[in-house]
């Protein structure tokens, strides 16, 4: 019981990344690339590890959130301030607020997999889904619970749902646990799918679990003493994360050959375990869209209040209210059945430009503070080469959204 107790904020950071697009590429890798990709999220693990301890660490000694860093070493000063907060508010606010339709979309199929989706359309003649305004109200209902703590065992509780799920199936399809070694230890590197390496990494690596993890943290710990519960947290958290990205991938890649499409695989998965497995897959991707459309809001509402000095309680009706906008708007978009890729592409060109500009500014603040909390230099280089595995990263994106790679 002791050590749960220092459980908890990175449980908010897997329940971020692990949601219907990290779902759907990491299918789309097993599916055209088998085991040989799975080397990717071994580089997303230690690339993640990394960033989140680091601010995370950052946040407890000097207790102050990654927002409140970024504040005070850049947008304080007058040459950067404009340019800092135009980029954050257009990578967190906008960028959440896009993602947050394709979490709730995910959700969606999930409900198609389970055979509910239908149900609720034939409803009401009407381009309105109303299984999407169901998700967005238990979505609200979550994010309106009274403290972070209530938060958090309620994702807990979706989060192990999910990784149950994922876990079992690439258990029980898998015939050969040697394949699945020999394929992370003979890694492909496939010039044609550069951007699905790009993808696997930026679903995991994602700009605003860096500001909400530093947030969370800084609530819970108030000393240098909490460092090491929060190394123990943030490492169990996120490699249970990486573990179900990775089931993802071996479960797709056993059952390549009858899968058509990420929407059939409870149909695909039938001759392994029966009816039984639509309902783990459908169950898998209703957990990840909804807990990846809580954190998101909740994300947001962390740095708007930061950033603009509003100085919300985080137990505060006014808080909570800034992560309402993003959840509203977001529903309102995959109620509608708007096309959300237009806006996701705007997303997508956000995140790729402020993710090494972020890893820049945490490398550049570790830096600047006393010498006993700089880098040793074997991190340093660590940090450097992350900068520059993220430059690649952002102009891939960047190029994949204005289609200069094919």
């Amino acid at each position: 019981m002791k050590f749960f107790k220092h459980i908890g904020p990175a449980t908010f950071i897997t329940a971020a990344f692990i949601g219907p697009g990290t779902v759907s590429t990491c299918a789309l890798a097993g599916i055209h690339h088998g085991y040989s990709l799975i080397w990717v999220m071994i580089i997303s693990l230690i690339m993640t590890l990394f960033l989140q301890e680091l601010v995370t660490r950052l946040a407890i000694l000097y207790q102050k959130d990654l927002t409140e860093l970024v504040v005070i070493n850049f947008i304080e000063k007058r040459f950067f301030k404009i340019g800092m907060i135009t980029l954050i508010f257009l990578a967190i606010v906008i960028g959440n607020t896009a993602y947050e339709a394709g979490n709730i979309s995910g959700v969606n199929i999930g409900l198609q997999i389970l055979g509910y989706n239908d149900f609720f359309i034939s409803l009401y003649d009407t381009k309105i889904n109303y299984a999407v305004l169901i998700i967005a109200g238990l979505a609200f209902f979550i994010l309106n619970l009274r403290s972070h703590k209530s938060i958090e065992k309620s994702l807990m509780l979706l989060v192990g749902i999910l990784s149950l799920s994922f876990l079992i199936l690439a258990f029980v399809t898998t015939q050969s646990s040697i394949a699945v070694i020999k394929g992370i230890f003979s890694p492909g590197l496939f010039h044609t799918d550069l951007l699905l390496i790009a993808a696997l990494i930026g679903t995991t690596v994602v700009p605003y679990n860096l500001f909400l993890h530093s947030a969370l943290a800084r609530e819970k710990w108030k000393n240098s003493e909490g460092i090491k519960s929060m190394r123990i947290d943030t490492a169990i958290a996120v490699s249970l994360g990486i573990l179900v990205s990775i089931s993802i991938i071996i479960t797709t890649a056993n059952i390549a050959d009858s899968l058509a499409s990420v929407n059939n695989l409870g149909v695909a998965l039938e001759p392994v375990l029966g009816k039984f497995s639509s309902y783990l897959m459908g169950i898998g991707f209703v957990s990840a869209g909804l807990t990846s459309a809580i954190t998101a809001p909740l994300a947001a509402a962390f740095v708007i209040n930061k950033l603009f000095k509003l100085n919300y309680s985080t137990t505060s009706f006014a808080f909570k209210r800034l992560s309402y906008a993003i959840l509203i708007i977001g529903g309102v978009i995959a109620a509608f059945d708007f096309n959300p890729v237009e806006v996701i592409k705007s997303a997508q060109v956000a995140n790729a430009i402020i993710l090494p500009l972020i890893v820049f500014m945490i490398i550049w603040i570790s830096q600047n503070k006393p010498d006993k909390n700089k880098f040793y230099r074997p991190s340093l280089i660590l940090g450097i080469i992350l900068f520059l595995l993220s430059v690649l990263l952002s102009f891939t994106s960047i190029a994949k959204v204005f289609e200069f790679v094919t």
